[in-house]
């Protein structure tokens, strides 16, 4: 007999547009904010995103559609259940090629933007940093030497002395919340779901987190990332595993936190996501495995469209070989779910986590990142 759809009392039915609409900048464009209003009453905000390029929104939503898929296997274990920790995914609708709805927050502001409003406050411009860094850098170059690793040390370090101290994201948390109760709430919030981005961002490849990206809700403290995407070699389409740092988890960062906070709470919550995904009964590998088969299929496209390769009868670019398709989608999930067990795995209270949180707070590791990603933030 057919029976009435489960879980309907926990959706929205579309009511109405309210006759609001407001022009914000977020995600790193000028958009437009929408309000629904649902028929329970809720208001709902959505961005009206206009995408120039449709092949990089595809990427990014797969990535959210990948982490939507994994929230349920964090809601069926006790250690990962009682800290609340699951990945904050923003709805996402495609209304057309060049257009989607974004769920948004109004409260919301980006790590670069709480970066700006300090310097505004201080009384220095925002592009300071970077302009002293490559200053700097065409100093050494114009003696005929190369920068070496002391002197980008050299650079971090005054740029940390002189314009962006190691308390500034600490600063603005008390201005934004003075009562101890709401910085208290807060602060444990963004801890452990900045140990969830920072897990996603190391154990799946995906690219660099940079603070135009991490979007910090000032309600609630739960962070979301956009423009998360795997990070794919362009030449041979395999997960790219260079970088300096595992993760984001920049002095700024760690002075709020505290050092109690990172080697407490946030290590605790990387080891706890880490353990439940690595049980086999959540088959995390089947989940990657259809992801990252549209990620290799959309790669080789766009491969074979930048270097003008033969086209089919149809018009259309070559398909992928099938072989070399299930070889890299393979090789791709070996990789994440070898960094998945090193994560989970643990002897006498020592775990890889404790060494990749010393790599990405470590200061020679952090002065050999490009200075647009702001290692001093």
């Amino acid at each position: 007999l057919p029976k009435p759809p489960l879980y309907t009392c926990l959706l929205a039915c579309l009511g109405r547009f309210m006759p609001r609409v407001e022009i914000v900048q977020k995600h790193n464009t000028a958009a437009r904010r929408l309000h629904i209003r649902g028929h329970n009453g809720k208001v709902y905000p959505y961005l009206v995103m206009n995408d120039a390029c449709l092949t990089e929104s595809r990427r990014e939503e797969r990535v959210l559609q990948l982490l939507r898929l994994l929230n349920p296997c964090l809601e069926k274990r006790k250690e990962t259940t009682k800290r609340h920790l699951f990945f904050t995914v923003p709805r996402v609708v495609a209304v057309s090629p060049q257009m989607r709805l974004v769920e948004d927050n109004p409260s919301s502001l980006s790590l670069v933007e709480i970066y700006k409003q300090r310097c505004a406050k201080k009384g220095i411009e925002h592009d300071n940093p970077i302009s002293r860094y490559y200053d700097r850098l065409a100093t050494v170059q114009a003696r005929g030497t190369q920068a070496s690793h002391q002197v980008l040390r050299d650079i971090l370090k005054e740029v940390q002395s002189n314009m962006v101290p190691r308390s500034m994201l600490k600063e603005w948390a008390l201005h934004t919340f003075p009562n101890a109760t709401d910085y208290w709430t807060f602060r444990k919030m963004f801890t452990i779901q900045l140990a969830l981005i920072g897990f996603a961002e190391f154990v799946l490849h995906l690219n660099r987190l940079n603070p135009e990206m991490l979007q910090i809700a000032q309600d609630t403290g739960k962070l979301n990332v956009a423009y998360f995407r795997f990070d794919i070699n362009d030449a041979t389409g395999d997960l790219d595993a260079n970088r300096p740092v595992p993760f984001r988890l920049t002095p700024n960062i760690s002075e709020f936190l505290t050092t109690i906070g990172v080697s407490g709470p946030l290590t605790a919550s990387m080891i706890a996501v880490a353990r439940c995904f690595a049980q086999p009964n959540f088959k995390v590998d089947g989940i990657l495995k259809t992801v990252l088969r549209d990620e290799i299929i959309a790669w080789h496209k766009k491969t074979q469209e930048d270097t003008s390769s033969p086209l089919s009868a149809a018009g259309q670019p070559e398909n992928m070989d099938s072989q070399q398709l299930v070889s890299l989608v393979q090789k791709a999930v070996t990789a994440i779910m070898t960094r998945l067990h090193n994560l989970a795995q643990f002897e006498g209270g020592e775990s890889k986590v404790n060494t990749l949180v010393a790599a990405a707070n470590s200061l020679d590791n952090l002065c050999r990142m490009d200075p647009a990603w702001h290692p001093w933030l």
